[in-house]
C-alpha cells in the first residue's frame, strides 16, 4: 500500500470534504417529501462542507519551504532565510 505523507493528507482533504458536500447536496435535491427545515439543513451542511475545502485548499503564507538534503552522515537543510544569507 502506497504511504500517505502530509503533502498527500494535505492535498486530498479538501477533494474529500467537497465531495462529501456534493453527495450531501445532491441528496437533499433528489430526495422526494422533505420538510423545508430538513432542506435547508442539508443544504447548509452542504455548502459548509464545500465552503471549508475552499478554506482547505488555500495555501498559507506562514508555510515556508525548505529542502533537505544528505551527504553521508550531513544533513543539510536549506530554508528561505539561509538562501538570503547566502545571497548577501
Amino acid at each position: 500500500m502506497k504511504s500517505f505523507n502530509p503533502e498527500v493528507i494535505r492535498a486530498l482533504t479538501p477533494m474529500f470534504l467537497a465531495t462529501i458536500g456534493a453527495a450531501v447536496g445532491i441528496a437533499v435535491i433528489v430526495s422526494p417529501n422533505i420538510s423545508d427545515a430538513k432542506w435547508s439543513a442539508g443544504l447548509g451542511l452542504a455548502g459548509t462542507a464545500i465552503a471549508g475545502a475552499a478554506g482547505l485548499a488555500q495555501t498559507s503564507k506562514s508555510e515556508q519551504d525548505f529542502s533537505v538534503k544528505q551527504q553521508g552522515d550531513n544533513l543539510e537543510v536549506e530554508t528561505p532565510a539561509t538562501q538570503r544569507s547566502e545571497e548577501h
